[in-house]
């Protein structure tokens, strides 16, 4: 008996780090926002003064700008980010890169980026892309 209290303890402490662990990256995200700095590795510089970005709301609704606007309800599992019915609007862009990067990042959120957040440095990763945006 004292060794199944043992174990139902553990992994009550352990679930409950996880879901601390998860509440403390979706607090981390909160009401951010992001400029996009590099994809796969190269340094992007966008055209005519536009800001690729993306933001979080505190309930972690996840708002962005290639040349068109996303948007859609984010879900935190561990350090998986996941936006499985985002939206956007439906311009083609004058500049190639932003209709590819809207692309990659369409894609990263419906399949699930894993975010590394260290200081003012977000990264998103999967679908075999990296996108790192600096806070604003």
């Amino acid at each position: 008996m004292k060794r199944v209290t043992l174990v139902l303890t553990a992994a009550m402490l352990l679930g409950g780090c996880s879901a601390a662990s998860q509440q403390s990256e979706r607090a981390a995200l909160a009401n951010r926002s992001f400029v996009l700095t590099t994809v796969d590795g190269q340094s992007i510089t966008a055209p005519d003064g536009m800001k690729p970005g993306i933001n979080f709301s505190a309930d972690l609704r996840v708002t962005g700008v290639m040349c068109n606007r996303f948007f859609g309800q984010g879900t935190l599992k561990g350090n998986v980010l996941s936006v499985p019915q985002m939206a956007s609007t439906r311009m083609m862009c004058s500049d190639p890169r932003l209709n590819q990067w809207e692309m990659t990042i369409g894609k990263m959120l419906a399949a699930g980026a894993t975010v590394k957040l260290e200081q003012n440095t977000l990264t998103l990763e999967g679908a075999s892309h990296s996108l790192v945006y600096r806070a604003q």
